[in-house]
């Protein structure tokens, strides 16, 4: 794959140096035109996606696209497969879109493929209908990560609490499972007690204050993503429950995102883990590969990429699993972590 990127930014400079040509000789016969890219996204009120949405608007100017969006459906599938439609209709050539609902975004995806449109599918996959590339993490080994660290620095019996993201959603649905037969199968000392929150902060940070009142045994909290942990650690203040890593009651907190905030407070120790999704690679791969599309690349299962990640099938469609590593106490000063660089203004 690294020949075609190559290829791809070699495009890209060759055309702008046809323009910088046509402009000096004044001709008027050759200019320039810019691929348009649609972007409708589930939502992003939170820091990553926030995040995600910058290095968008930055890989945009380095592949030359023009993007039409990012439009949010705000969680509502029905709003999504509606602001497909207005993305086709304004003259996106091709689209990403991050869908609010595996399964609900299927007639998109075949309104999409009826007007040859190429989609790209970023962060969560399609359980239905097809795409040219889902550029995502594995998230079942989200789910293990999670398991395993709070395994190991757990000690005796107790309760582990699972905030589940939208079961709906197939990043929910593989954190979860994985998690929950992680803890089943390699610690039996531990039982999970599971609650779904749909993403929602609110509902996340009231189930863990129910786990840390009905659970006195409570030993580690995993909750799927960034946002509530700010009202996790308050609500663990507020019954006593709290305490620093590494103490002898700390009751053990692992979350998704790698957001600037988690990195700090890995750093203050008052988190003890965060797997970094890659916000600036999905970023990147998800307007690579729609310039892809429409160039007409194809690709293959088991084929490697020049960023570290292998080609999988995910559902019939082809996945970009891109790396997402757990984040501790051990590394959370990589550089090369994306939270690391967003904090620094990079």
């Amino acid at each position: 794959m690294k020949t075609r990127v190559l290829s791809g930014l070699a495009l890209v400079v060759l055309a702008g140096v046809l323009a910088t040509v046509a402009v000096a000789s004044g001709s008027t016969h050759t200019k320039t035109t810019s691929i348009k890219i649609g972007v409708s996204l589930a939502g992003y009120s939170t820091d990553f996606w926030s995040s995600y949405v910058s290095y968008e608007k930055q890989f945009a100017g380095k592949y030359g696209v023009s993007l039409i969006g990012p439009v949010p459906a705000n969680g509502d599938a029905g709003k999504q497969l509606t602001d497909i439609r207005t993305l086709i209709s304004e003259g996106a050539q091709a689209l990403i879109v991050n869908p609010v609902d595996s399964a609900a975004i299927a007639p998109a995806l075949q309104y999409a493929a009826s007007k040859h449109i190429p989609v790209v599918s970023v962060d969560v996959g399609p359980s239905q209908g097809k795409v040219f590339m889902v550029v995502r993490a594995d998230n079942t080994l989200y789910g293990k990560d999670a398991c395993n660290y709070i395994g190991q620095h757990s000690t005796g019996a107790g309760h582990v609490a699972v905030l589940e993201g939208d079961l709906a959603s197939i990043n929910g649905r593989d954190r979860s499972t994985a998690f929950v037969d992680c803890i089943k199968k390699s610690y039996p000392n531990l039982k999970v007690a599971e609650y779904a929150t749909k993403w929602d902060a609110p509902t996340a940070v009231n189930d863990a204050k129910t786990a840390l009142s009905t659970y006195k045994d409570l030993k580690g909290i995993y909750v799927q993503w960034s946002g509530p942990v700010p009202g996790i650690l308050a609500a663990e203040k507020a019954v006593g429950k709290y305490s620093a890593v590494g103490s002898p009651d700390h009751v053990i907190l692992v979350s998704d995102d790698g957001v600037p905030f988690e990195m700090s407070d890995i750093r203050s120790g008052i988190l003890d883990a965060t797997v970094s999704q890659p916000a600036n690679a999905y970023a990147q791969y998800a307007i690579y590969y729609a310039k892809q599309a429409l160039g007409g690349a194809t690709y293959k299962v088991n084929e490697k990429t020049d960023h570290g990640s292998t080609i999988v099938n995910l559902l019939g469609n082809l996945e970009d699993a891109i790396v997402a590593p757990l984040v501790t106490k051990a590394n959370v000063n990589d550089p090369s972590l994306w939270g690391n660089a967003a904090a620094k203004g990079k």
